[in-house]
């Protein structure tokens, strides 16, 4: 999936929690959390719509690893990634 995909999921689902913000100027590398004045139920909310949207399980550990627009871009490409080659693997044939 390509990065421009990703972002466009990614500001679709914040834009969904703090519609009133300029997304666009979000500093990449600032924590979300603070930079959209959001709580950790918004938070888990945007975590959950993208998790939907790409169609890829985000643990709850790996929480931190989008703490920031670049973060959470990089975290999710690399997530739609694995689960693009893991589908691709033929399954093993039995015995």
């Amino acid at each position: 999936m390509t990065r421009e995909r990703v972002r466009s999921v990614v500001f679709e689902a914040l834009g969904e929690i703090a519609p009133e913000l300029d997304l666009a100027a979000v500093d990449p590398h600032a924590d979300l959390r603070e930079a959209l004045d959001i709580d950790s139920f918004d938070y888990m909310r945007f975590l959950v719509r993208v998790s939907e949207s790409l169609a890829v399980d985000i643990p709850e550990r790996d929480a931190s690893r989008l703490a920031t627009l670049d973060g959470c871009i990089s975290y999710l490409i690399a997530k739609t990634a694995a689960a693009a080659d893991g589908a691709r693997e033929e399954p093993a044939s039995p015995g």
